[in-house]
């Protein structure tokens, strides 16, 4: 200690007062959250999850099965647990994921963008095999080649009806772990809100 304390020169001592960096330290949090094994940091999210209201205190097997199966379409985009909310939580709610009054809603109601989901319910009600290659075959068929859309035009509908929002995990990835009959379901209710 009187080593330190005779090396010490207050001199030397940088003028610069300390500051912490919310988005350096969100960054490093990100790094270690791709480092988790998907299992683990699927059973980390849950709290995050039930405390938002979207799963409830006690989640079913298959609720827990669907979120681990989520997991690894979102670990590589997540910062902090708290983004698997918004990320996952429309594979847990309700299929009305659009309100009336959602910006969602009011992008679906432009022409091109109402062509596209109904499009997309076309192609996918006959879809044999709900997979996410098959879902995106289909998609790509009927939207791209079929209607002349580019991809961020054809699929940004899509996405806003099944998800609710404008960001997600990948989308064909998303329907296929949503299902047939829910992923139907919520194109039915964007196309029936945005007439």
């Amino acid at each position: 200690m009187e080593e330190m304390a005779a090396a010490f020169d207050v001199t030397r001592v940088n003028p610069n007062p300390a500051r912490f960096d919310p988005k350096k330290a969100e960054a490093i949090n990100g790094v270690w959250l791709r480092r988790l094994p998907t299992d683990e940091l699927a059973r980390r999210m849950v709290p995050f999850l039930q405390s938002a209201g979207v799963l409830p205190p006690t989640p079913s097997a298959d609720q827990l099965k669907v979120l681990r199966a989520a997991t690894p379409l979102v670990q590589e985009r997540m910062s902090v647990l708290a983004e698997a909310v918004d990320m996952l939580g429309f594979l847990f709610t309700d299929d009305n994921v659009l309100s009336p009054d959602s910006d969602a809603l009011t992008a679906i109601q432009a022409p091109e963008a109402r062509a596209a989901v109904a499009a997309t319910r076309d192609a996918l009600a006959e879809l044999p095999d709900w997979t996410a290659d098959s879902i995106e075959a289909a998609l790509r068929s009927a939207l791209v080649e079929g209607l002349g859309l580019k991809p961020k035009h054809a699929f940004g509908p899509v996405r806003l009806a099944v998800t609710g929002r404008r960001v997600s995990p990948p989308l064909f990835e998303s329907l296929a772990l949503l299902g047939r009959e829910r992923t139907l379901a919520r194109l039915d209710t964007a196309l029936a809100l945005a007439r």
